[in-house]
């Protein structure tokens, strides 16, 4: 049985373990403690926020099987929140064109579910990749040597995907020219609830781009707890900057944009997501490089969405299937 080790244990790097493990012999590594990538929830007493990404909608048919029987058990659920496009001038109501889903009773409870049966080690950062065609070696951070591979899928963002292929993976310029912004996320929770006529906001006109309140999503703590993203533009110009003074400006800049004193929450906490979302994309649904017996897959190679990660994933697990 093939030996493959998955670098990432986002959507894209579960959806594909798990759509093969049982041809082949897999290992997911992923460097933090926890699983789901930007799918991940942050909590404190009585608040929770889902800081990376907001929720998520199925488009095509393929995602939208894959979640039918999550869906069933409960692991996720139709949001149906009130949605408007806000800006200085007041709020717009929005009308969703696709249900909006999250997973419960925290955003990275799908990711428990995919990687149910898999070989998942975690805390682990593989810091190098050597050797060469069905004879890989995954080097982590502490110098340890994590076993020999077949093939390597690395299912991380664009840029430190770059970082550790060799320089003759096929498509390495390639990806070296997608391009992935930043992002803030401010969580605030309040021991009162604010009046608000919205549970999530797009934001125009404003270094902010998101304001939701987290606590209306099903199975969440009562706390009312709140998340307000920036602008992956602004958090582009803003990465290097002093945290505190980051996390100063988008307070100010949504008090004035509720016109609510924000800064008295009783939990103030602030997150930079490195790379949050794609600005340009690989234009991909995944690169192959059979010779190499390498891949990368990502949300970054479709659009930085939830179902591009899936779609990634998924595809190169078709691909190779037939193969196993």
């Amino acid at each position: 049985m093939k030996k493959i080790a998955v670098i990432g244990a986002g959507l894209a790097g579960l959806t594909f373990a798990s759509r093969l493990n049982s041809k082949a012999d897999i290992t997911v590594f992923e460097k933090s403690r926890g699983i789901g990538g930007r799918m991940a929830t942050r909590y404190s007493q009585d608040y929770e926020f889902d800081h990376g990404a907001q929720y998520f909608t199925a488009k095509g048919e393929a995602f939208q099987k894959f979640l039918d029987s999550f869906i069933k058990q409960g692991a996720v659920k139709n949001w149906q929140p009130n949605l408007v496009t806000l800006s200085k001038e007041g709020a717009k109501e929005r009308i969703s064109n696709h249900p909006p889903y999250v997973a419960s009773p925290r955003m990275n409870a799908l990711a428990k579910e995919i990687a149910k049966g898999l070989d998942l080690v975690g805390n682990t950062h593989i810091a190098k990749v050597i050797g060469s065609a069905g004879a890989w070696e995954l080097i982590d951070k502490e110098g340890t040597n994590q076993g020999a591979f077949d093939d390597v899928v690395f299912a991380i963002p664009s840029h430190q995907a770059a970082v550790l292929l060799p320089d003759n993976f096929k498509y390495l310029e390639q990806i070296k020219q997608v391009k992935m912004d930043a992002c803030f996320s401010l969580m605030l929770g309040f021991d009162k609830a604010l009046e608000l006529e919205f549970d999530g906001a797009f934001v125009e006109g404003s270094s902010i781009g998101w304001i939701s309140v987290n606590s209306t999503k099903q199975q969440r703590p009562q706390g009312f707890s709140m998340i307000v993203q920036s602008q992956n533009h602004w958090a582009e110009a803003h990465v290097g900057e002093d945290k505190n003074k980051v996390q100063a400006t988008l307070m100010e800049e949504a008090s004035q944009l509720l016109n609510q004193e924000l800064s008295n929450a009783e939990h103030q906490t602030l997150h930079r997501w490195l790379y949050a979302s794609t600005n340009v994309p690989a234009g991909k649904n995944f690169f192959h490089d059979e010779s190499n017996q390498l891949a990368c897959i990502g949300d970054w190679c479709i659009k930085g969405r939830v179902e591009a990660a899936f779609e990634s994933g998924h595809q190169l697990a078709e691909k190779l299937a037939s193969t196993l």
